[in-house]
């Protein structure tokens, strides 16, 4: 697997990645069709709470600070998973069309 931001590791794996970045997954192996997954963030449901609480306890400074760092954020999907499918290839034997 392969992150836009250049982490990689050998599956099954995990990496951590700052919560305010969004990013696309590649999966790739030897006679499988690649795959990209497109993980966003969106405002944590756990979050949602404190960032609220932040209007009257921190203000917009406390808003800025938890949207900055992306404490209000989760990604997702939240883990990836995903399956390859092998490449299609005639059997063995098989002619090939010709030009």
């Amino acid at each position: 697997m392969r992150l836009t931001g250049g982490l990689a590791c050998v599956t099954p794996c995990s990496l951590a990645v700052k919560r305010n970045e969004e990013f696309v997954a590649s999966f790739t192996k030897a006679g499988y069709i690649g795959q990209q997954v497109e993980v966003k963030t969106q405002l944590a449901r756990s979050g949602a709470a404190g960032f609220a609480g932040n209007v009257v306890a921190g203000g917009v400074i406390g808003m800025g600070v938890d949207v900055a760092t992306g404490a209000a954020l989760e990604h997702t999907p939240n883990p990836v998973f995903v399956a390859l499918e092998p490449e299609r290839r005639p059997p063995a034997g098989t002619p090939t069309a010709r030009r």
